[in-house]
């Protein structure tokens, strides 16, 4: 399998997504292939199962997308000074991943979108 960056967001009103797709764009221009994923909404009330690939825009990130990933790019809205609950639920579910050490010595970097200028 080739060498790919991840570029790893969640956008509620395509902010994110905006900057995530512009990321994407430079790391490609270096001459680096790109995968761009997102994660699902996260629901209160849930009365049936949300289809494991969504009806437009980007697919949602699996746990090989981030095993087999070579850099990792992750953004998420700002929420009180935190991620988006959305990132930190798939977030918590790669335990796997940093117990055996699948995701040790990779570069990253995050990015983030903001409302105010405290957010």
């Amino acid at each position: 399998m080739q060498p790919y960056v991840l570029v790893l967001y969640y956008s509620k009103y395509g902010s994110t997504k905006e900057m995530a797709h512009l990321i994407a764009g430079g790391v490609e221009s270096a001459g680096i292939q790109v995968k761009i994923r997102t994660v699902p909404n996260i629901a209160a009330v849930v009365t049936e199962a949300a289809p494991s690939i969504p009806d437009e825009g980007d697919i949602y990130c699996t746990l090989e997308d981030l095993a087999e990933c070579s850099g990792l790019a992750l953004g998420s809205p700002t929420r009180f000074g935190n991620m988006a609950s959305e990132m930190k639920y798939f977030l918590d579910q790669t335990t796997s991943l940093w117990l055996n050490g699948a995701l040790h010595g990779k570069p990253a970097c995050v990015f983030t979108a903001s409302g105010s200028m405290h957010g």
